[in-house]
């Protein structure tokens, strides 16, 4: 889960907003007990405001390509983990942790599900037997190729409100928001 400031006051936020939050990334007025609350709630700056814009896009093209991903029986960790290896080579746990952001206690519930699936297989490293890669199997190099142009199609749907101008300028901004990602 990811911890959610907002005003002062705290709020879990899970996968899916529910309950307040969800009211917060509503873009129209609902009625609470009774009470009618304005789309735009509590906030005094911009920056807010455009964070909140961001979560909601995040969110939104998330469940999209959730949805896309479900007609291969593929969940977005899973697919990003095959597509991670898919690029690299076979990896190991730290490292795709890593490029994913997550810890290697989630991943290895990611990495569980995918080799009870066929599509990965743990390898102990030669040189250090604590070392355990990742690599992808036949099945799932095939199933990885396959999915890639779903992916990208889904990706091109997310952004095709944007013309190619647009779309480099967001990178651009995107990059300059985390510009550690550049250097990795």
């Amino acid at each position: 889960m990811t911890f959610f400031s907002c005003a002062g006051h705290g709020f879990i936020w899970p996968t899916r907003p529910t309950g307040f939050l969800k009211l917060l990334l509503s873009a129209r007025p609902i009625t609470l007990s009774g009470v009618r609350i304005s789309k735009r709630p509590f906030f005094t700056t911009y920056t807010t405001s455009l964070w909140i814009r961001f979560l909601r896009f995040g969110l939104q093209s998330h469940k999209k390509l959730e949805d896309d991903l479900h007609k291969v029986g593929l969940t977005p960790p899973q697919f990003y983990v095959l597509a991670t290896i898919g690029y690299a080579g076979g990896l190991p746990f730290g490292e795709i942790g890593a490029k994913m952001m997550v810890t290697v206690s989630n991943l290895t519930g990611i990495v569980d599900r995918l080799e009870k699936k066929k599509l990965v297989s743990r390898k102990r490293d030669e040189n250090d037997r604590r070392v355990v890669h990742v690599v992808l199997t036949d099945k799932g190099a095939k199933l990885c190729a396959s999915t890639l142009p779903l992916f990208e199609k889904s990706a091109a749907e997310i952004f095709a409100v944007l013309d190619t101008n647009q779309q480099k300028e967001l990178s651009a901004l995107l990059r300059k928001l985390h510009p550690e990602s550049v250097t990795k």
